[in-house]
């Protein structure tokens, strides 16, 4: 009897994902909206990537495919992307090179971001994001094209993941 009830006790504790909330308590539907479940594969090829990223002398720049369902957000100076349990909730977005791009933690877990290209951009840790309301920034100064992911709640392709994608200020 003891050991059932620690055991109940750790699934309480341990229940980290809005798929754990059968009632819906914490995923928003009693608030009226719809939970983000982020069961979508991330469309990107990163090989191509990694490879552009390491050529030292590119032979031209690298053709980036804008998915039709980004948001535009070139010219703004700033933008902001909620992370919710299990889902990023502007997961696609197109921004002018030198935005600051500011991911807050609207969820009740901790996330981190994480470059899906092993060194494409510093990485946000868990203890910055611990906590709902905390958040962190990150300036994008360079044209390219930056999926990410949170590594708590996902892979590089698979999960929670999100993609940056920075034209040059000319072309916005």
């Amino acid at each position: 009897m003891v050991r059932a009830g620690i055991a109940l006790l750790f699934c309480l504790l341990s229940a980290s994902c809005a798929g754990d909330d059968p009632v819906g308590l914490f995923d928003g539907r009693r608030a009226g909206r719809e939970p983000i479940v982020e069961t979508e594969t991330l469309s990107v090829d990163l090989d191509a990537l990694e490879g552009a990223a390491i050529d030292p002398e590119p032979s031209g720049p690298i053709p980036i495919e804008i998915p039709d369902d980004a948001l535009d957000w070139t010219g703004r100076g700033a933008v902001g992307i909620d992370v919710q349990d299990n889902a990023f909730d502007q997961r696609v977005v197109v921004v002018t090179a030198g935005t600051e791009l500011t991911w807050t933690n609207q969820g009740r877990n901790e996330h981190n971001v994480r470059p899906a290209i092993e060194g494409a951009f510093d990485s946000i840790s868990a203890t910055a994001l611990a906590m709902k309301g905390d958040s962190a920034s990150r300036v994008f100064t360079e044209p390219g094209d930056y999926p990410y992911f949170c590594s708590l709640h996902g892979t590089a392709t698979n999960g929670q993941t999100g993609r940056i994608i920075v034209v040059p200020a000319d072309s916005a």
